[in-house]
């Protein structure tokens, strides 16, 4: 059976979004590695038997010398691994994932999860990045994408306008994120989760807590996330302090958070592949507002699973936070239901275990 290397950025990547790739994969036989930047998921990845070489991976900016250490790592860990194919996932370890492997002359297969905002927003850095990405999947035997968006974004620059194949994002595993309870009582909570960034809509989530909380107290903000920036981390401390909202930092497990709240407030303009968290929270039975943009409109039907609202707009996320408040729970425990059979009927990430397998087996 093939021996294949899965590179990504993180092990809490790799586990929230991997896990149950992995584990169909060694349980059909094949002998697996994960290359990712070490973290406490390390021993729940390894549970499922699969090796894990800890790679220094510095996910954001672009660093010359920390890339070209990344590409000659990669280099190292292909040669010494001695796959039959790499899977690559996510912006910075698909370029010098999929880099290494032609150096190494070794099949793989890469996974467009989005653009973030570097490629999104144009500009000379994504001119840089885009030239780059022309290198690293000139020779991938398949290139998935999660959205048309950012299949056509690739297929307008001419980059392998052939090899492509759709997904539903990541998928999400159906039985990790059961239909939950959803909660009764007069306080009704609102959720973000997601690592705290301008373009995942954190201001604009933040600036509509500060409005909704004087209009309505019986109302709670949470926010659930690592924060890397000196500007936000000092709003939320003042935020939490006033009691505005309720921040929790980083977690393992989302599951606490999400069955107490009522709904996902996600308006980001990341450019995202598709927005795992709201993937997560429909499968779990809540409803979600969000935006329109790729990434994360795919997985709302407006009015039935939940809300879509303008990026950047503090106002239209107000108003229907508001239209949301003045529904009565019973319905808002029907979309969060319908939220849930969208997820069995289009995004179950067992189609993005069987894409895999099936790629694989090409080769």
């Amino acid at each position: 059976m093939a021996k294949i290397l899965i590179v990504g950025t993180d092990a809490m990547g790799i586990y929230n979004h991997r896990f149950e790739l992995i584990e169909s994969l060694k349980n059909q036989g094949f002998d697996v590695a994960v290359a990712a930047l070490d973290g406490p998921e390390r021993e729940l990845i390894q549970k499922t038997g699969c090796r894990f070489i800890g790679t220094p991976v510095e996910n954001r900016g672009m660093n010359p010398f920390a890339d070209l250490k990344l590409l000659r790592t990669l280099v190292k860990v292909i040669k010494s691994e001695k796959p039959d194919v790499v899977y690559t996932f996510y912006t910075k370890t698909n370029i010098y994932g999929g880099i290494a492997a032609r150096i190494c002359n070794v099949p793989y297969i890469e996974n467009i999860t989005g653009l973030g905002s570097a490629i999104g927003n144009g500009g000379l850095l994504s001119k840089i990045m885009m030239t780059l990405y022309r290198t690293a999947v000139g020779k991938a035997s398949c290139i998935f994408f999660q959205n048309e968006f950012n299949r056509e974004f690739f297929t307008r620059r001419n980059i392998r306008t052939d090899a492509h194949r759709m997904l539903p994002g990541s998928g999400v595993g159906l039985k990790r994120y059961p239909l939950l309870p959803y909660p009764d009582g007069e306080t009704v909570e609102f959720l973000y989760i997601s690592r705290i960034l301008k373009e995942k809509g954190i201001g604009e989530y933040l600036d509509a807590a500060e409005v909704i909380r004087k209009r309505h107290p019986q109302t709670r903000f949470h926010v659930v996330g690592p924060c890397d920036f000196p500007e936000f981390t000092a709003r939320l401390e003042d935020m939490q302090r006033r009691g505005v909202i309720e921040y929790h930092g980083k977690t393992i497990d989302s599951h606490p958070y999400i069955q107490r709240s009522h709904c996902m407030v996600y308006p980001s303009y990341y450019f995202e592949g598709i927005a795992n968290v709201l993937l997560e929270s429909c499968a779990s039975g809540r409803p979600v507002i969000t935006t329109a943009l790729p990434g994360c409109g795919e997985t709302v039907d407006d009015g039935v699973t939940g809300f879509i609202v303008r990026e950047k707009d503090v106002d239209n996320l107000v108003e229907r936070i508001e239209h949301f408040l003045s529904l009565p729970n019973e319905r808002r425990r029907e979309m969060g239901l319908a939220a849930r059979r969208k997820m069995e009927r289009e995004f179950d990430r067992q189609k993005v275990v069987e894409a895999y397998v099936e790629e694989t087996e090409k080769i």
